[in-house]
């Protein structure tokens, strides 16, 4: 049985292995470990907090750390800043076995029903802590009549008791939710400690990752912790020494190198260059649908920092108006190719536009305004 256990540990997701377990670790979120930090210390807990942020953030992981610090018996008696993980309290909630921190996914529980069965939880005093914690991820896909019997609850909270939400689409919850609750915004995890992290955990699993791959991996996750770790599972188990080719063979997804490549050449309105990298493209049948988002990231780039000598050039504001077109969800298929036929379109009518601008900044006086001038005087 110890054997099968220890057998599980050693080949958990790497997501799930390297999860943060205290304050300490966690990731990109230190203005909320500091508020937290505090809110316990002093004593000065909510009864309702709205965590809101992308996926793969800490969100989930936070609401853990939270309900174990509430609850740890070594932090309360000797005021430390991070639970001990080693009380029968702590223990349990890192099993999910605490009879005083329930967690429902509001994905599969999307009912009333659910939500009545906790917040009859609620009612009962804790076992063996000093608060009942109720988390609900993914909050956003609950149902208005689950919505009412929560706000019910909220409007008058059982003594004791902490509700931590957990949503990716805050748009999605009513209004009369968000009011009674703490909002709490977790950021995207900032490239450089995404890039700390990922190479740690390779350097753990005893494999190796070039520079290349490495930004091919945060450009591909976004900010999300979960995202890259997975990427890097699954680039792992293919091989220990993870390069760009490898990056591009598996998530087919295409080099750094091309987005830039046709941005430089797009801004020149290079159209031959252009196609060939299209055909490329397709002919590797590399994945495009972040083709266009990557442009558009390189694009802002160059905008903020000037190294684009077509700041302020009508054309690169028409280019700008199509990528954020084409990255919408609206054009998920064939997106690649509409996007080429507008260029091609767009193309044409700058270079009409370009030799009106030439022929109006000679300043001379259009007929029309001529003969309207014979006739005023």
């Amino acid at each position: 049985m110890e054997q099968k256990k220890i057998s599980y540990l050693r080949n958990r997701p790497l997501h799930s292995k390297y999860r943060p377990n205290n304050f300490s670790n966690v990731l990109g979120q230190e203005h909320l470990v500091s508020y937290f930090k505090r809110s316990i210390l002093n004593k000065k807990i909510a009864f309702s907090y709205l965590f809101v942020g992308k996926h793969g953030v800490g969100k989930t992981t936070m609401s853990r750390i939270v309900a174990k610090a509430l609850n740890c018996s070594s932090m309360h008696k000797y005021k430390l800043n991070e639970p001990c993980n080693e009380c029968l309290s702590c223990l349990n909630v890192d099993l999910g076995q605490s009879f005083d921190v329930h967690e429902i996914n509001a994905a599969m529980n999307t009912g009333i029903d659910n939500i009545r069965e906790l917040i009859e939880k609620t009612h009962l005093s804790p076992v063996n802590s000093l608060y009942k914690v109720c988390i609900i991820d993914e909050i956003h896909m609950l149902s208005l009549n689950a919505f009412n019997a929560l706000l019910k609850i909220l409007e008058e909270p059982p003594k004791n008791v902490l509700f931590i939400l957990i949503t990716t689409n805050i748009k999605k919850i009513p209004g009369t939710i968000v009011s009674r609750s703490q909002k709490l915004c977790f950021l995207p995890i900032s490239s450089k400690d995404l890039a700390i992290s990922v190479s740690k955990i390779v350097w753990l699993e005893k494999g190796s990752i070039t520079n290349k791959a490495l930004l091919h991996i945060l450009d591909s996750s976004e900010g999300s912790f979960r995202d890259a770790i997975n990427i890097i599972d699954m680039l792992l188990t293919q091989n220990s020494k993870i390069n760009q080719s490898a990056c591009s063979f598996l998530l087919t997804d295409m080099p750094n190198s091309i987005p830039h490549l046709l941005l430089q050449h797009l801004l020149s309105k290079n159209i031959i260059r252009i196609v060939h990298i299209i055909n490329y493209v397709e002919e590797r049948q590399w994945s495009e649908t972040n083709l266009i988002k990557h442009m558009k990231k390189i694009l802002k780039e160059k905008i903020v920092d000037g190294s684009t000598h077509l700041t302020t050039n009508k054309y690169l504001v028409f280019i700008w108006q199509i990528l954020l077109k084409y990255d919408s969800e609206f054009f998920l298929q064939e997106r690649l190719s509409l996007f080429i036929s507008e260029l091609i379109l767009l193309f044409s009518r700058t270079d009409s536009f370009s030799s009106i601008n030439s022929i109006n900044n000679k300043k001379t006086i259009p007929h029309v305004l001529k003969i309207q001038a014979v006739q005023i005087y």
